[in-house]
């Protein structure tokens, strides 16, 4: 078995796939230990109950001084002008002013694979990996050139970015995409072998016992994330619950952005649905697809506003599948494509077109024979097709391409 060192820029209790990963690589032997940071204190809780994990540990980078952050701050400022100019041919330090502690740690950590999340994290693996004569990978859970608005505001942005992911990708021992489309546009930017295909789903064991004709919240239409912000779908799911004959509730669990908590509401108090937008507070990302479980219809109202939102599957979708609740779809590419695999093209609507969201919605609601057979459907998806049990197996592949994993473990889809 080998010493496998993920790293990711963010803090564990706020990346889910980079828990699934460290348990699943853990669990056929491996001795795993995850790099990550540490900044928020919304997110101490779910770190803490991450770090109670037996089979893999946690270094977390302390990012909470403020006088280290702006000293961190200044210098990649300083590097970030000298790049753009020219002064320095280096980008490494000019995308996050957190780079330089996160490659000290990277560096501390002897490892035969050093897999990396995000561009942030893809310097400090190949420079630990040149120190320890190994080798490393990167993990693109987006398509990050694309993470932007088509707008020149933003060129250092990508210039940066595209910096970063030129130099260090042709040098990974593999690669690994959460959608087809996010491995394509890899492939075709860099030159690369396409990334191997890891979707974001989740353990069985998170899964509803068994479907439900309807959800114990009624009618509801429900919608999660880390962040409940803009350009996300919600403004037209207020307007889709005000034109629907059904007069579904919305439910939106997240840490509302500076605001726009209020300027929803408002929203909904314009078109008369005020006392029908209810605002849940985050929760444990174990614990989604339970508390997704209650309600009728999922949300997944992607609008498609950058070329990575176009690319990306979200994690929501994956747990209102194994949740046994009808993921209602934006047409976006991936989503499209998503729906008509997994035949679910009956639950795609037109993005940002709230008429077209509300006819959706009216035709589940209001027939309870449709809606229970679609909820059964959607479940039976979780269980058969589409759930980290079965998504572990192309991580194990993907690794084994270092020369590391051992022969896939058989997977029993329908074990409990």
């Amino acid at each position: 078995m080998a010493r496998i060192c993920i790293v990711t820029p963010g803090q564990v209790g706020a990346n889910p796939r980079v828990v699934k990963e460290a348990d699943a690589l853990s669990a056929v032997g491996h001795t795993v230990t995850v790099i990550a940071t540490r900044m928020a204190r919304h997110v101490e809780s779910r770190d803490a109950a991450v770090m109670q994990r037996r089979g893999w540990s946690v270094d977390r980078v302390d990012l909470r001084s403020r006088l280290l952050w702006r000293l961190l701050r200044v210098g990649q400022l300083a590097a970030r002008s000298a790049f753009l100019s020219g002064l320095s041919a280096t980008p490494d330090l000019a995308w996050r002013a957190y780079a330089r502690p996160l490659q000290w740690a990277t560096l501390r950590m002897p490892a035969d694979l050093y897999m990396a999340h995000y561009p942030d994290a893809l310097p400090a693996v190949a420079a630990a990996a040149r120190k320890y004569g190994a080798r490393y990978s990167y993990d693109a859970e987006d398509f990050h050139p694309g993470d932007w608005p088509d707008d020149p505001s933003y060129t250092n942005d990508r210039r940066l970015v595209g910096a970063i992911e030129a130099r260090y990708l042709p040098g990974c021992a593999f690669a690994t995409a959460a959608a087809p489309g996010i491995a394509e546009a890899y492939a075709k930017t860099y030159g690369i072998d396409a990334p191997l295909v890891v979707l974001n789903a989740f353990p069985i064991a998170n899964a509803a016992p068994c479907p439900s004709p309807a959800g114990r919240t009624r009618p509801s239409l429900y919608w999660y994330s880390q962040t409940i912000g803009p350009d996300r779908g919600l403004e037209c799911a207020v307007h889709a619950i005000a034109m629907a004959a059904t007069r579904p509730h919305l439910y939106l669990r997240g840490l509302p952005a500076p605001g726009f908590g209020e300027r929803l509401l408002q929203l909904g108090q314009s078109l008369k649905v005020r006392e029908r937008i209810h605002l849940l507070p985050p929760d444990e990302p174990d614990r989604m697809e339970e508390l997704a479980a209650p309600y009728d219809l999922g949300l997944c109202a992607e609008t498609g506003h950058t070329e990575s939102r176009r690319l990306c599957l979200t994690n929501k979708l994956f747990s209102f599948l194994l949740a046994g609740v009808p993921p209602l779809m934006s047409d976006t590419p991936a989503q499209a494509r998503f729906a008509a695999e997994a035949g679910l093209s009956d639950l795609v609507f037109p993005h940002e077109d709230p008429a077209g969201l509300a006819a959706l919605i009216d035709r589940l609601l209001g027939d309870p024979a449709a809606l229970a057979a679609t909820r059964a459907r959607t479940w039976r998806l979780g269980q058969e097709r589409y759930n980290w049990d079965l998504e572990s197996a192309h991580l194990y592949e993907a690794v084994g391409r270092a020369g590391l994993c051992p022969a896939t473990p058989s997977v029993d889809a329908s074990a409990p």
